[in-house]
């Protein structure tokens, strides 16, 4: 059995966190946003704007900015830094042969590619944030992708 740790990248773990955070604090200041006032005033978006897509007001929106951005972000962060072995989200280490937060990570980042680029496509107006999004998701989805990040989250070697 191998015991030798791999030393942890630092600036790569530093800059994900960030975008983890970025991610997590803005999914939470717009979820509740959206739930306080699901007609949208507070953020600026009339539910107008809703017309090409499946929803009636921002309530559901609102819960997935809370949940998926906000909770998975905070959560994907958790994971990064202590390492937990949870073994309800393990389960994703026998496909990616990474801790989960490593893959929660990189999930997170192509969620919101896909995510962004459907508003683009459906909402009338795009705001800058979309585009500081974006930027957000490349990060998220590379920045696990480091030989140094892959090695030091091998399953293996938490």
């Amino acid at each position: 059995m191998n015991t030798k740790r791999t030393r942890r990248p630092f600036i790569p773990m530093l800059a994900l966190s960030l975008c983890l955070l970025f991610l997590g604090v803005n999914g939470i200041i717009g979820g509740y946003l959206m739930l306080r006032d699901p007609n949208g005033a507070p953020m600026g978006m009339p539910v107008s704007d809703l017309a090409q897509t499946p929803f009636q007001d921002f309530v559901i929106p609102g819960l997935i900015l809370i949940i998926v951005w906000g909770g998975g972000s905070l959560l994907a962060l958790l994971g990064l830094w202590l390492r937990p072995q949870w073994s309800l989200l393990n389960i994703t280490s026998r496909w990616t042969h990474e801790h989960w937060a490593w893959a929660l990570s990189l999930v997170l980042g192509l969620a919101l590619l896909v995510w962004l680029t459907v508003q683009v496509l459906t909402l009338p107006n795009v705001a800058p944030i979309q585009f500081i999004l974006y930027v957000l998701a490349i990060l998220l989805v590379l920045l696990p992708l480091l030989p140094g990040m892959r090695r030091y989250y091998r399953a293996g070697q938490v």
